[in-house]
């Protein structure tokens, strides 16, 4: 039960609520009613005018209930079909502006007993209902399934059914806590409700959430049938389940021990990996407790109305904005076609590059030094393809056929006809322009050179370029098949047709999207250094790594600085920082090295060395008493030796949090940001800023500019320059401006 925020992989990323995305105003009525066929089966078609996905308002419960009831006046028939005239699927949630225009917990309220009446109404219409599924079928959508006697669903990757309120801060509001249980049990709907879990139909036909799966090509006809059938007074089958399965069913759903312990369970599990910072979370587990509409609408109203919630929407926000934009200067210019990627290092980062771009269709032949790194390439991307065949994503002939899309050598052949070509080798600026020539030779395509330098400015490694506006930056994040974000960057030479192709192959592999100007660090690794370098100084003042970790999870970080360092390594952030140091010394303050080059002298480079500020074994940490065990060969190299600091939580982890935000307001003082959404966007899903607080510049206008300014101030005066506040900030705040109004 742990992932309660959106940082998720993008093909378990929650779409629902969703507003539509940018299309025609919409002219006329969004719901048709078929006559009855001969068989008295009748039709209910979902189809808003000039959007691309259904979604439901406020504005249309009037329009459906009128429809509803003309199905219950006509008594010439004798059960409905319900479903949607959109290729997109069938109703992808309710649509988030009714969210936004909620002020009070009773309006809040009063909304989720408006759903529960339109539900009712389904439910209560006389005649046998079939929600007929393809496609999206999420939050709002699922619950319209769910009010309908029984479920059809399309037999396509596309379709897929959730009930993913909680990535919002809330919870299903039109009855879904109550009727889920009701019909596949708790303990099956607590992971879809409680983590906003999503499941394919092959799974919900399993879970008895459909009644049956059929091509797409047959789904309408099938639901008629089915239609008929139940009018006919055929009874639903119940999913035949295991003996052990269903005997935890049965302790669960019909024991009052059995469902007080899985909802005991499933708290301490919540308060284990969420800190109890998402309050939707346990607003849930008590809703299910109580099992009621009535304790659902008055959750849902006090949810509304949290911090927490008004983050997570903010991010939605940034979400559907940032989908639109394809960086500056490509509004009126079309993406190249891409086909053939090139991949230049099989290492781990161009290992999950190649498995993510195969995955979704693109050839890709990696070049590497070593036959080793190309085999390790390839047999990174059969592990991730076999994991899938087993979670039933796709079947053995689906991985089989990806796996065939790579290939590996180590010359440059193959790579000529590269529509783009992304570099994955050592942070090394000569070996980048060295990169850049030798694939200018050889492309015949005039392919794309893409660097995935995680800090190197690309204008330095397009100075080696004949074709600079060729160069842009992509930069990934590890592992690349689970982190949902990829940020691009273009130089003042990159050309917009350019920009927007990568952008283009970055969405197609499922990524989120932001489009960052130039510098050293970019967007992400920038603001993301004075937060580490923050967590380094407090460990040199004498704090304990626990203690400093401990202070970035209790404002929601999901993994401290410390156990950052580790993971990615120690001797890769002691690279980043000498690169950062060098352009940005002159402003920021940096700790002194000669910690972090003592421990690469003596292998002390994390987690993969199994040496790190942490004890590992075989590459797994040490735990005891439930906390990770400091390796006390560190403190030989610092200046506190042993002795260690008393730990302020708050006070820590304001620091950590203020030094990003200050990083942020300087990247968009100089236009390295193009905008808020990206700040906002790019801090989350990159580098794992709180999610509840919706971002840095989100959280800026939460506390105030005047107060950031004020309190930045404070630590300006008690810890150095490091924390003068940003120009733009003081201006923004001596204005009582905000960043988005």
């Amino acid at each position: 039960m742990a992932k309660t925020h959106p940082t998720d992989a993008p093909e378990d990323a929650p779409a629902n609520e969703a507003p539509a995305p940018d299309s025609p105003a919409e002219d006329g009525p969004a719901f048709r009613l078929e006559e009855p066929d001969e068989r008295g089966i009748s039709v209910i078609w979902f189809d808003r005018p000039g959007k691309k996905v259904n979604t439901m308002s406020v504005a249309l419960m009037g329009e459906f209930e009128e429809i509803l009831g003309k199905v219950k006046a006509n008594k010439a028939i004798k059960a409905g079909v319900m479903i949607s005239g959109k290729d997109s699927g069938f109703v992808a949630g309710a649509d988030i502006d009714d969210l936004n225009l909620v002020t009070t917990a009773q309006e809040g309220a009063k909304l989720s007993r408006e759903g529960h009446r339109v539900m009712a109404a389904i439910e209560t219409l006389g005649v046998p209902t079939v929600a007929a599924v393809h496609g999206d079928c999420l939050g709002g959508g699922l619950e319209l399934a769910l009010a309908a006697t029984a479920r059809i669903a399309a037999d396509t990757p596309k379709t897929k059914m959730g009930l993913p309120e909680v990535m919002l801060g809330l919870l299903p509001g039109a009855g879904g806590t109550v009727r889920l249980p009701a019909l596949i049990g708790l303990d099956e709907a607590l992971p879809l409700i409680l983590q906003g879990k999503t499941v394919r139909p092959r799974k919900a036909l399993k879970l008895g959430l459909v009644d049956k799966v059929v091509p797409k090509g047959r789904l309408l006809a099938e639901a008629k049938d089915l239609a008929f059938a139940l009018a006919e007074g055929k009874k639903r089958k119940a999913p035949k389940k295991a003996f052990a399965a269903k005997a935890q069913s049965l302790f669960v759903n019909t024991n009052p021990v059995g469902k007080n312990f899985a909802l005991k369970k499933a708290r301490e599990e919540v308060m284990k990996n969420t800190k109890g910072l998402y309050p939707a979370a346990l607003a849930i587990l008590d809703v299910l407790d109580a099992g009621t509409y009535d304790a659902e609408a008055e959750a849902f109203g006090r949810l509304i109305m949290t911090r927490e919630s008004a983050g997570l929407r903010h991010l939605f926000h940034c979400i559907t904005t940032l989908k639109k934009d394809d960086g500056p200067g490509t509004a009126d210019v079309e993406a190249r076609e891409v086909k053939h990627v090139g991949m230049l290092g099989a290492g781990l980062m161009g290992g999950g590059i190649a498995t993510v771009l195969a995955d979704k269709g693109y050839t890709v032949r990696f070049k590497d030094i070593v036959w080793d790194g190309v085999q390790a390439g390839i047999g990174y991307a059969e592990t991730v393809y076999r994991k899938n065949v087993k979670r039933k994503r796709y079947s053995r002939e689906g991985a089989a056929e990806r796996l065939n899309r790579i290939s590996g050598g180590l010359t440059w052949d193959g790579i000529g006809h590269a529509d783009l070509l992304i570099e994955a080798v050592p942070e090394k600026l000569g070996l980048k322009q060295t990169m850049v020539k030798q694939f200018e030779d050889v492309t015949k395509v005039g392919g794309i050179f893409a660097s995935n330098t995680s800090a190197l400015p690309i204008t330095e490694i397009a100075s080696a370029a004949a074709k600079p506006e060729n160069v842009v930056g992509m930069h990934f994040f590890s592992p690349v098949e689970k982190m949902p974000l990829v940020e691009v960057i273009v130089t003042d030479k990159t050309d917009p047709v350019v920009t927007k192709t990568t952008v283009a192959v970055a969405r197609k592999m499922g990524k989120h999207v932001i489009v960052v100007g130039d510098c050293a660090g970019f967007y992400t690794t920038r603001v993301l250094a004075p937060y580490m370098v923050e967590a380094t100084m407090m460990m040199l003042e004498g704090h304990s790594p626990l203690d400093i970790d401990e202070a970035a999870m209790a404002v929601g970080f999901p993994v401290g600085p410390i156990t950052l360092m580790d993971e990615v390594g120690i001797d890769v952030g002691a690279k980043v920082t000498e690169t950062m140091e060098t352009h940005y010394g002159d402003r920021m303050e940096f700790p002194d090295s000669s910690m972090t080059s003592k421990f690469v002298e003596e292998g002390r480079i994390g987690k993969k060395a199994n040496k790190g500020f942490y004890r590992y074994e075989n590459g797994k940490s040490v735990i005891e008493d439930g906390n990770k065990v400091i390796d006390p060969a560190i403190f030989a190299h610092m200046p506190e030796g042993t002795t260690r600091k008393a730990a302020d939580p708050v006070a820590m982890g304001e620091r950590l949090v203020l030094a990003l935000v200050n990083e942020a307001a300087f990247c968009l003082h100089e236009g390295v940001l193009f905008n808020p959404e990206s700040a906002d966007l790019g801090a989350v899903f990159g580098i794992g800023f709180p999610p509840m607080e919706g971002g840095p510049f989100r959280y800026a206008d939460r506390i105030g500019l005047a107060q950031i300014v004020a309190r930045l101030n404070a630590l300006e005066s008690a810890h150095g320059r490091r924390f003068a506040p940003c120009p733009l900030l003081v201006e923004m705040a001596e204005t009582s401006e905000s960043f988005y109004g």
